[in-house]
This record gives structure tokens, C-alpha cells and sequence, in this order.
């Protein structure tokens, strides 16, 4: 629309005023994690032609890494073209100017501001061009909220910025320091979370950039090489060959649909390449829990993953429905590698994690993975089937499978978190590995089973339950087969899979609770909280029995 159109009117144009305060605080919210918006940053890095990035993850002093809030700062360092100060000021804008070239990580110019602003207050701009000198510019969200005015503050690098960059970048001449500060403490995650997120986020994300898989970039977190890791195991495929869902036992990966190129609008002729593999059938091997994590075979890690310009912007996508949300499609793995030209097909969102595909799009990429998902759920079902115990036809291997997912609290929020206090968690934890071990053929079963329950024959002062822990699986609670209870629950429960389960998270639970509460409760002594636990196990074994024995005969009288 022209300026004239848009004054057919007598009237004259006002500038309509804006809040930089609360616009800033708006796109802070639009959903990032910790992980997520680091690789927002990075992705900057890497738009400036880095061949080094280095990320460190800075905690709270005297703060457990375990603990929420435990973080204090994100840096993210690298050797790229740098920016001299009018390029800070365009990289701190909204809406950088701009057009991006094709191939770009960016889209809209907010990356920088939502991403940093999304986990602190604070983002600190440290960078050079070549042969220029080393700028630092400050933007402060409570201080643009206080004055109305979206700017920043422009001061020499001090001795703390500069020994950074070496640590981090050493011998770099050029290039830029992202410090997120004013660290959020809603109930942010912890550093050792967001690290392990991180790690494999970073591998993922950047599969393609990074130099062990062909292409030029070295990423560090906290001083350890990043790995890319394809989530396709395309090279394992390769050696293995496509599925035969008749034949398949569950322990390969097959290809479903090799490289394939799709047209998503043939108007504008926008094509996306795809492909998908079926990873392998944990339940056909000795260790299921192991091959679980290797292959990150659960719940939220199946569906595509697609990749814009080489870069993922969306992990486990089903597209509403087009895979459905259903456990014999726990092994698809599909891939879709598309370039800017595809963002109006995919509806690529702010963050560009979010895909709303058009009516077009979606039509052409469900035929193009009809016969994929198809061979996937036929081969996972008769993949099972081969087998002589299904999850889904034992009970207590249902509930295995269930329980190695859940995470069990380390602490509770009210539990001191610094460092003295992290180092004598650290002991008393190797004291129960030692006081309270699995037994060497326990440890074979139930390693080989992925259960952190297990069954015996009895426990000293039949005791219905008593916790152990083992240096793979955790806390793990040995449950008495032989008490009346578990008789008792046997006869009539012992079937109903989600009966099982309950009661095996109940009596896991409290293992963990007793394990937690030796760990945590350090003004006493380890030996009286374990005389403690053994009256009350003692005491709660047999009134469990007495209650429910009651309550079932009047239930069903």
C-alpha cells in the first residue's frame, strides 16, 4: 500500500508509540529453554563464518550444579568476523536491517534479544573485527524498562572480559563474547541439566557444521568437544539396508525411505528432501535400557526432524498427527532438509521451532510417508512379536520400561545446596553404593532388564522392601516376593499391568525417599537414619499387609 492510499483521507500520519520495555519483555517470553536459546546464539556464530565456538556454563558460587537456579551466567565465544561498534548497535536492534541471504540462520532479526533476554536480563556484547580493537556494549532490560529507551551502554572490555576470550577462544585476534547475565530465577533449570540438554542439542542441531562430520566447525561446551549426532543413524542403515517388515527381528537399523525429494508448492516450486529410517527394537536386546538411551528411543524423540538451511529447528515432529502419537511408532525416524524458500510452506515461527504446514505441504508430505510409516508400525509389531517375553505381555516388564524413563529427585527445593554440602552428598552417595549394593548376579538382571525393581525370595525381618544402589540404574528397591502382601497382591493384581506399575512406583518411591533423605539429612548421623529406616520398613511391612488385607475382605464381602 502506498503512503497515498494510505491517506485517502484529510487526515495527517502520527507515530504510533512503543514501549521498547515491554516489547522486549514480550519476545523474552516467546518459549525458549536454556538449550534452545543458546543455539539461537550460536547460530549467529555461525552465521559470521566461526570455525571455534566455545560455550561455558557459569553457576552460582557455593551452589550445587544439581540444584535449580544454580546458574549464574551463559558465555557463548567465538573466533567469527566480529563486529565493530555500529554493528553492536544493528545486532542489538529489533528487527536487525537487513535482508538476509539466502542460506541464512536468521529470519526476523530477534534472535539475539529473545534468545539472551528469554534467560537473563543482561546481554553482554563483547567483539572485534580483524585488526580493529575489542568493543564491549551492555544491554540492560530494567534499565531500558526504567527510561523508555531502547540503548546501550558502550565501555572498554575490562581484564575479565579479555581473560574469557583467551580461556575460551585462545589466540583469536577477532571475533565476538555473548554473556547472558541476570540469570532468571523463576525456577530456571540447573546447570547440570541444561548441560546434559545441551551436549546432545548441540550435536543434533549443528549435525551437519561440525568438522567430525565433514564440515568446518568445532563447538566446545565447558572444554569438551561436541560430537554430531545423527538422530537418523543413516550410516548404520547404510550397512544394514532397507526394512523388510516380514523379516526384520529388531536389532539393526533399516532404511524406510531413502533421500526422496518432495515438492511442498509446486506454484512457487518449493521442494523439501526427506528421508526416514526404523531404529532398532529395544526389547530384542539383552540391555533395552542401554539401547533405549543410545538411540533416545522413547516417547518425545520419535517423528521428522527438519533441518532449515543444514540447521534443525524441529526435533520429534509429528505434524499433527501425520505420525501418530502411538508407542509402535516409538522407532521412525524421519528427516526433512528444506532452505528459506520453504519458510511460507512450513509456516517457520519466531524462534523457528514451531511448524504450521500449509494445506499443500501437508497433502504432499503425507503421501510421500505413507508407505515409511506403514513399514515402521508393521515391523515394530513383528519385531515384537519374534520375541518370547513382550513388554506388553509381562506385566512387570511393562513396568521396567515405564519406570527406567522417570527421573527421581535428587533433593528437595528446601535442601542446602553449596559446595560442602555437595561434597558430603557426593560420599554419603558412594556410602549407600557400598552399604547397600546389588548383589553381582541382581546387578547382571537387572542391568540386562533396565528394572530398577527387583524381586527376591525374602528380607531380613520379612521385611517387604528394602533400597539398594547400583552406579548404572540408581536407587533400585528390592521388593519381598515371599511376603503376604505381595502373595496376597499376586493372587489378585498380579495381571493388571497398570496395577503393577502403581505399586512398583509406590515401593521405588520410598526407596528413593529413604536414599534421599540419607543423602540430605547431614546434621545426623548416617548410621542412626538407617536404624530409623529399619524400624519404620519393619513397622509399615506389616501394617500394609494388615490394612489392605482388611480392606480388600470388607471391599469384597
Amino acid at each position: 500500500m502506498s503512503s497515498n492510499q494510505a491517506n485517502d483521507g484529510n487526515g495527517d500520519f502520527t507515530e504510533v508509540p512503543i514501549n521498547p520495555g515491554r516489547i522486549l519483555r514480550a519476545i523474552a517470553r516467546i518459549g525458549y529453554t536454556p538449550e534452545s536459546a543458546i543455539c539461537d546464539i550460536v547460530d549467529n556464530s555461525v552465521a559470521a563464518n566461526s570455525s571455534r565456538i566455545s560455550i561455558k556454563l557459569e553457576r552460582e558460587p557455593n551452589m550445587s550444579e544439581a540444584r535449580r537456579n544454580s546458574a549464574a551466567r551463559y558465555i557463548i565465544a567465538d573466533d567469527g568476523d566480529g563486529m565493530n561498534q555500529e554493528e553492536i548497535i544493528e545486532a542489538l536492534a529489533l528487527g536487525a536491517g537487513g535482508q538476509y541471504s539466502s542460506g541464512s540462520l536468521g529470519k526476523y532479526g530477534l534472535g539475539l534479544k529473545s534468545a539472551g533476554l528469554s534467560q537473563g536480563d543482561r546481554i553482554e556484547v563483547v567483539s572485534a573485527r580483524e585488526g580493529g580493537a575489542w568493543c564491549k556494549a551492555i544491554l540492560d532490560l530494567p534499565h531500558i524498562e526504567r527510561t523508555g529507551k531502547l540503548e546501550c551502554f558502550f565501555a572498554d572490555p575490562d581484564s575479565d572480559d579479555l581473560e574469557r576470550i583467551e580461556e575460551l577462544i585462545p589466540g583469536v585476534d577477532h571475533g565476538t563474547m555473548i554473556t547472558i547475565g541476570k540469570i532468571h530465577k523463576r525456577n530456571h533449570p540447573s546447570i547440570r541439566k541444561t548441560r546434559e540438554a545441551l551436549r546432545v542439542n548441540l550435536g543434533v542441531t549443528y549435525f551437519y557444521f561440525l568438522r567430525p562430520n565433514g564440515g568446518e566447525l568445532e563447538v566446545a561446551l565447558d572444554g569438551s568437544q561436541v560430537e554430531p549426532f545423527d538422530p537418523l543413524f543413516a550410516k548404520e542403515a547404510d550397512l544394514a539396508g532397507n526394512l523388510d517388515d516380514s523379516t526384520w527381528d529388531g536389532r539393526d537399523v533399516r532404511w524406510l525411505e531413502r533421500t526422496t525429494s518432495v515438492v511442498l508448492d509446486a506454484e512457487n516450486r518449493v521442494e523439501a528432501k526427506i528421508e526416514a529410517t526404523q531404529l532398532v527394537h529395544p526389547p530384542a536386546f539383552e540391555n533395552p535400557a542401554e539401547i533405549r538411551k543410545k538411540y533416545m528411543i522413547g516417547a518425545s524423540h520419535y517423528g521428522f526432524y527438519v533441518y532449515r538451511n543444514k540447521r534443525l529447528i524441529r526435533r520429534a515432529e509429528k505434524f499433527n498427527g501425520l505420525i501418530p502419537s502411538d508407542q509402535d511408532y516409538f522407532s521412525f525416524r524421519g528427516r526433512i532438509l528444506i532452505d528459506d524458500t520453504a519458510d511460507d510452506a512450513f509456516n517457520i515461527d519466531v524462534k523457528k521451532s514451531d511448524i504450521l504446514l500449509s494445506e499443500e505441504a501437508e497433502e504432499a508430505l503425507g503421501e510421500a510417508i505413507y508407505e515409511a510409516r506403514r513399514l515402521s508400525k508393521s515391523g515394530w509389531k513383528k519385531a515384537a512379536a519374534l520375541l518370547k517375553k513382550k513388554a506388553n505381555e509381562d506385566p512387570n516388564s511393562k513396568a521396567a520400561e515405564a519406570l527406567i524413563e522417570v527421573d527421581l529427585p535428587d533433593f528437595l527445593p528446601t535442601d542446602p545446596d553449596d559446595a560442602k554440602t555437595e561434597n558430603e552428598r557426593t560420599k554419603r552417595t558412594e556410602e549407600e553404593s557400598s552399604r547397600h549394593p546389588l548383589k553381582d548376579q541382581e546387578k547382571e538382571q537387572a542391568r540386562k532388564d533396565g528394572a530398577r525393581v527387583t524381586f527376591v525370595d525374602h528380607l531380613d525381618d520379612n521385611a517387604l522392601w528394602e533400597r539398594a544402589r547400583d552406579a548404572t540404574l540408581g536407587t533400585v528397591v528390592r521388593i519381598n516376593r515371599s511376603h503376604r502382601f505381595m502373595r496376597m497382591f499376586e493372587e489378585r493384581f498380579g495381571n493388571d499391568a497398570d496395577v503393577v506399575l502403581l505399586i512398583q512406583a509406590l515401593f521405588l518411591c520410598l526407596a528413593s525417599a529413604e536414599s534421599g533423605t540419607v543423602r540430605n539429612k547431614q546434621d545426623l548421623e548416617y548410621d542412626l537414619i538407617e536404624e530409623v529406616f529399619v524400624t519404620y520398613r519393619n513397622q509399615a511391612s506389616a501394617a500394609i499387609y494388615k490394612v489392605t488385607a482388611s480392606a480388600l475382605e470388607k471391599r469384597f464381602t
